[in-house]
């Protein structure tokens, strides 16, 4: 038995924005609606649910908020919710980065108001379905990890890993869930308008030709950016009517999913994380970024708030950095959630944060249940999860990118086997209904 049902969280124009450093508003307009959709499933007394968010990401203290509370209201133990979020660029500031704005906490109390009405409503309406599966060719994404002048930069690596693939799973007359892994950046930090990028393109089209509710689950897409990226709105929809016409055709073609049940399992697992670099390093950084941080204030000027906000930001990461060298703490880890979710004789895996390809490769073969699809943002986002391999190749997603999250410290390298042995428990534990 299965329901769906859809709320709008397009915040208002004003709110400052998620994903990226340099923006010089928030928000001043809106070019299409974000949505929250609930899908709920039953098999007698037992529920799970799976929610996609138009959002760059949630904390993980949100999303426990909004499991509570669908347990309460819709029956839904908390546990078997699965949230997750698209990681648009062009939505509102959802999660604690440094740097980026100021969070509207009223906001986020509305989405998680809708998430919950639209979970009630999706439970109120559940009806008799059966699932199909196809896995569909979609490449919108290129690795995004180049190695240029001996230097690893964000840019394109065609030799690199990339999950030449969309998921198309066909929840009888009441959904179509659909995953393909790929940042949701064509729009870049120049773009003031809200917008669901390219996955919400995709799902508007999907629902047009299906006429029933189509919910994006974002996959391992850490590394890999879009191969249109850097463009305006038709690019946009150029990248979402390429994505939604390989799921049309997987809906066509699905064969039925044998299997019968539900289940659910997760473990919030200790990640470790990289001891934080020696006092004198960190003396040597907080200074740099101090200097960086006067000039940008003597060059803008203190009215220039936007232009302040990342040099602030930096700095405010170096001090916490140079505190943990002073006192020198070590051997700190990160909380990070895995969840398995059974559906029939399908599984979904989700993973809190933003996940190097490499892991849904792998990963994704080795569950006892096939169809099985790697989920990214799902249950929160602790920030890249690189394979163990390319923390000698530094770059962005290594050395940088978790200065934004709210963990001062990245996290290490070991936490590859530890991640992908809790998959591999958790995959089996609902394989096998334990």
């Amino acid at each position: 038995m299965v329901g769906c049902a859809s709320a709008d969280i397009t915040p208002p124009a004003g709110i400052h924005m998620g994903g990226y450093w340099g923006r010089t508003s928030g928000a001043v307009g809106v070019c299409d609606p974000l949505l929250a959709k609930v899908l709920v499933c039953a098999w007698g007394p037992a529920r799970v649910a799976l929610v996609s968010l138009d959002l760059v990401g949630l904390d993980a203290q949100r999303v426990a908020q909004i499991r509570r509370r669908l347990e309460a209201g819709a029956g839904i133990p908390a546990g078997a919710a699965m949230v997750c979020c698209s990681h648009t660029h062009a939505g509102p500031l959802s999660m604690s980065f440094r740097g980026m704005g100021e969070q509207d906490f009223s906001y986020l109390d509305r989405v998680e108001e809708a998430v919950v009405e639209a979970g009630e409503r999706a439970t109120a309406q559940l009806t008799p379905a059966s699932l199909a599966y196809a896995r569909v060719p979609a490449c919108l994404g290129i690795n995004r990890r180049q190695l240029r002048e001996g230097h690893m930069v964000i840019g394109q690596n065609p030799g690199g890993p990339v999950a030449e693939y969309a998921h198309v799973l066909k929840i009888g007359e009441a959904a179509t869930l659909f995953s393909h892994a790929c940042h949701p950046v064509i729009l870049g930090n120049g773009n003031h308008q809200l917008s669901a990028e390219f996955p919400g393109a995709a799902a508007r089209i999907i629902e047009a030709r299906t006429g029933r509710p189509a919910l994006f689950v974002n996959g391992a897409c850490a590394d890999i950016n879009p191969r249109l990226a850097h463009g305006g709105f038709d690019k946009v929809d150029q990248a979402g009517a390429e994505l939604a016409g390989a799921v049309l055709g997987g809906l066509k073609t699905a064969a039925a999913v044998e299997g019968e049940g539900l289940a659910w399992a997760s473990e919030r697992m200790p990640l470790p994380l990289m001891d934080p670099p020696g006092r004198m390093q960190a003396e040597l950084e907080r200074l740099a970024l101090q200097l960086k941080a006067e000039l940008r204030r003597l060059t803008k000027g203190t009215g220039d708030v936007w232009a302040q906000r990342a040099p602030r930001a930096r700095l405010e990461w170096a001090e916490a950095t140079l505190e943990l060298a002073r006192r020198g703490v070590r051997g700190q880890v990160q909380p990070f959630e895995i969840q398995a979710l059974r559906l029939g004789g399908a599984l979904l895996l989700g993973m809190e944060g933003e996940i190097f390809v490499r892991y849904q490769l792998d990963l994704e073969p080795a569950s006892p249940l096939q169809p099985a699809i790697l989920c990214g943002y799902a249950n929160g986002c602790i920030g890249y999860v690189p394979t163990a391999d390319e923390y000698p190749c530094g770059g962005y997603e290594v050395d940088e990118a978790y200065k934004v999250y709210p963990s001062v410290q990245m996290i290490g390298p070991e936490a590859e086997g530890l991640v992908r042995a809790a998959a591999v428990r958790l995959m089996g534990a609902v394989a096998s209904g334990r």
